[in-house]
């Protein structure tokens, strides 16, 4: 299911997430354009409409905490990658940001 929250939304179970898994440690939220091409972001990534969060943990408290976090509604996916293994969560599904979700919070 595709889920499109808004920006207080996304904070909201961000904030739900850590209550739940209080293991996580944040590592990446908001991004410039820049700072997200020097870390190897993809181009559309959210991290630099502020919709995008990482955190780290155990690989077992990831996976804990990945499940949580579908449950909240958060679209998920553990990495590998740039700074190493982290859970990466977003607020709204992966792709191009609609015109009209952009237009209203972007």
């Amino acid at each position: 299911m595709s889920v499109y929250m808004t920006p207080s939304e996304f904070d909201a179970a961000c904030r739900a997430l850590v209550a739940e898994c209080p293991w996580l440690s944040e590592t990446s939220g908001r991004r410039s354009t820049e700072r997200n091409a020097r870390v190897g972001g993809h181009p559309e990534s959210k991290h630099v409409i502020g919709m995008a969060r990482d955190f780290v943990a155990s690989q077992q408290g990831m996976e804990q905490a990945q499940a949580v976090a579908n449950r909240l509604g958060l679209t998920t996916k553990l990495h590998d990658v740039g700074s190493g293994a982290h859970l990466h969560t977003q607020g709204l599904p992966v792709g191009p940001v609609p015109d009209w979700w952009a237009t209203k919070y972007a």
